[in-house]
């Protein structure tokens, strides 16, 4: 069961992740290159034509992923920990820009800037995906456990295989592919696990307080009991 504030959180979550992610996608839109080529992060660079927007749908993001961990704080505290904080770098993320063409090493000389941005999204998505691991494994929800084993059985590899790129092989369409195609089910798990929780059975303030209260009684109980 859910409260009221962890459904609202979910909600908001859900529609952030959906609302971010188009405004990232339609701030790609109008760079020079074709939509599958470069790195997702040079949408943000100051020479962009919709770089505000850009930084706006990476914060809605960020904020999605810390609202989603607000929802799931009662169900799997450890996953609230996870992506408050991958929330926090995904904000960093959004406020530092890279330099033209992001370069990343070690490929490319790359200056304090590149390296706080770069470090920051990998950060916030490997605690996003840290957190999808979690909740497949650990869920008191079956429908959220199990909605989370699929998405991180996508995912996971798919992660590997761009961390791999991103060290063997460097700037390329296959590691500008790849890192879309890798986010997507990211952003997808954020939005399904939102609405998942909102279908939950809502518990109210009154659910709460019997069942405080019936806890309390069956103490009272088991101690008398026992004084007994």
């Amino acid at each position: 069961m859910t409260s009221d504030r962890s459904r609202q959180a979910a909600a908001i979550a859900a529609i952030g992740a959906v609302v971010g992610t188009a405004a990232v996608v339609y701030a790609l839109g109008v760079l020079p290159e074709p939509w599958t080529r470069g790195y997702i992060s040079e949408g943000g660079v100051a020479t962009s034509p919709r770089d505000g927007l850009y930084r706006l749908g990476i914060l809605a993001l960020a904020g999605s992923l810390a609202l989603l961990g607000v929802a799931l704080r009662r169900l799997v505290p450890f996953v609230f920990a996870m992506l408050v904080t991958a929330g926090v770098f995904g904000g960093v993320s959004s406020a530092v820009s890279c330099t033209p063409g992001c370069p990343l090493p070690p490929y490319e000389p790359s200056t304090p800037t590149d390296l706080v941005h770069a470090g920051a999204s990998v950060v916030a998505v490997g605690l996003a995906v840290l957190a999808m691991g979690v909740v497949a494994l650990i869920s008191l929800q079956s429908v959220l456990r199990t909605s989370a084993r699929w998405f991180f059985a996508v995912t996971l590899p798919l992660a590997l295989v761009l961390v791999y790129g991103l060290l063997a092989i460097g700037r390329g369409t296959f590691t500008s592919v790849l890192e879309r195609v890798a986010l997507v089910p990211v952003v997808a798990w954020v939005v399904v696990t939102g609405v998942l929780l909102c279908r939950l059975p809502a518990r109210s303030r009154a659910d709460t307080t019997r069942w405080t209260a019936d806890g309390r009684a069956g103490r009272d109980v088991q101690d008398r009991a026992t004084a007994g």
